[in-house]
């Protein structure tokens, strides 16, 4: 994006007369500067780090904006520029989130060198699942009953946020008084959540209007923006026309404007296996005022979670059991700390082909102590003890070696600290529904979307390319657009 910002800002320092002009924002506060200055620090950030992976996350969302953009200028039909504003709006969010992220893993870093956190467990994460997500609307006695006021339609989406993991859902363009709620069919999926998380949701709403194409601005207006940004410099010259750093790319409006409306938050005692209400905090105005979009101050969902200790072993190994009936027999079994329970099998072979011989609950009122020596003979030996409505349990196993048994003492120690954090969510295994994904086109590109899109300089006319590139292609290039970016960013979370 500063690679555009660039090269347009100098294309459009040119007088009547074809001359060059100096730059008015030269010096060293130049907003132009100072982006640059911002992404150079950034990388630079990112390169001390040694994180590859988020480096390429800010590339990649770069590149999508930059593409995005691009579409948006060519696009004409109406859905195309307000889906095309729409990714625009999600792909800024994500780069704000991720260069956040990167100040946060900086400044833990310095922080790391002064305090040790070695021996501390970590409670595992979880998959998270959103989904029947619907918000009602307040409409007017007059206006959904009686159909009379004014015909009100309004474009709306969300975006759900878990630190940097940032999803969109689909958009719902016809929202008018004949509907009594909002209903997005997404199915969203977050990985690697931790216990303390905190989701939020926030609602996004633009009014439609007929023209919404920057190619159907009219050439004066483009003009006379293009003119106060070039003579008093790009910041002020924004102010003065009236627009936000989300309108403006370059020296181009980029379409319509998608305001923040409302926000929630949901935490793990939100986690429910049925769809919940939850409260919407509605957004306001400089002047005080809410949104005209007439939101009920409610929204719900259904959020499910699904810790990884329920659907991955925390350890695996050998471990001999000692039989009720006989002190001193033991009975050797593969056995797998997963799903609040000990499995136990005669070999590893077993696991994935029949059902466990044995299984010993471990719950939050299970108790893992020493063996008591005067009932057990064999070394490295423990007792799981667990009392629940069924009654009491209690197993006396041995690991082979010192090392094994530390290693399993440490398994149920993690298993229980996981049981503990995340509370009700690990009282049963939760059906996450299954992500709906977006239908992309058949062809498979060899290169990029967004290399391949031309760039649009702000004092061409955008005619040109629109009457190029048919409505049909422009659709496709979008939603193949949005496949590049789900690919990019790990492809957990999709719309239909």
């Amino acid at each position: 994006m500063d690679k555009i910002l660039l090269r347009k800002n100098s294309d459009s320092r040119k007088s009547d007369n074809g001359k060059k002009l100096p730059e008015p924002d030269s010096g060293p506060s130049s907003p132009l500067i100072l982006e640059d200055m911002s992404m150079f620090y950034f990388r630079q950030l990112v390169t001390s780090l040694k994180d590859n992976d988020l480096q390429q996350k800010i590339d990649h969302e770069i590149k999508m904006r930059e593409g995005t953009a691009r579409l948006l200028v060519a696009s004409k039909h109406p859905a195309q520029v307000l889906e095309a504003a729409k990714n625009l709006l999600s792909s800024n969010t994500r780069i704000i989130a991720y260069m956040t992220e990167l100040q946060r893993r900086k400044t833990a870093e310095v922080l790391g060198k002064q305090s040790s956190v070695e021996g501390n467990q970590l409670p595992c994460s979880a998959q998270l699942s959103v989904s029947d997500i619907r918000i009602p609307l307040m409409w007017r006695d007059a206006d959904h009953f009686r159909n009379k006021g004014d015909y009100r339609r309004y474009a709306v989406f969300c975006l759900l946020k878990v630190g940097t993991e940032i999803y969109d859902t689909s958009m719902i363009s016809d929202v008018d008084r004949s509907m009594t709620d909002i209903t997005f069919e997404d199915v969203i999926h977050f990985d690697d959540v931790p216990h303390d998380f905190e989701m939020k949701l926030e609602v996004y709403c633009h009014k439609l209007h007929e023209e919404f194409s920057v190619a159907s601005t009219p050439k004066k207006l483009r003009k006379k923006i293009n003119d106060i940004s070039g003579s008093v410099g790009r910041s002020v010259g924004k102010r003065l026309s009236g627009l936000n750093d989300a309108d403006v790319i370059g020296n181009m409006v980029l379409g319509p404007k998608f305001e923040l409306v409302a926000k929630g938050s949901l935490h793990l005692s939100d986690v429910d296996n049925s769809v919940r209400t939850y409260d919407l905090q509605l957004e306001t105005n400089a002047e005080g005022q809410v949104h005209e979009l007439p939101l009920f101050g409610h929204y719900c969902c259904r959020l499910a979670a699904l810790p990884h200790c329920l659907v991955q072993p925390t350890v695996t190994g050998f471990l001999n059991l000692q039989e009720d009936d006989d002190l001193s027999k033991w009975k050797r079994y593969w056995c797998s700390l997963k799903n609040l329970q000990l499995s136990c099998w005669s070999s590893p072979d077993d696991v994935e082909v029949i059902q466990p011989l044995l299984s010993i609950p471990v719950t939050k009122s299970t108790q893992i102590s020493d063996a008591d020596p005067t009932t057990s003979q064999k070394s490295h030996s423990f007792l799981i003890k667990t009392v629940n409505i069924n009654g009491i349990f209690c197993h006396t196993l041995a690991a082979d070696t010192k090392e094994e048994l530390n290693k399993w003492w440490d398994g149920f120690q993690q298993h229980l600290l996981d049981q503990a954090l995340w509370k009700h969510a690990c009282d049963e295994v939760m059906d996450l529904k299954s992500a709906t994904r977006r239908k992309l086109p058949a062809f498979v590109r060899k290169s990029s979307l967004y290399e391949d899109t031309p760039l649009i300089e702000p004092e061409n006319n955008g005619d040109s390319l629109v009457s190029d590139l048919g409505n049909d292609q422009l659709t496709q290039m979008l939603h193949t657009l949005m496949g590049e970016a789900s690919q990019i960013r790990g492809g957990t979370s999709s719309q239909s």
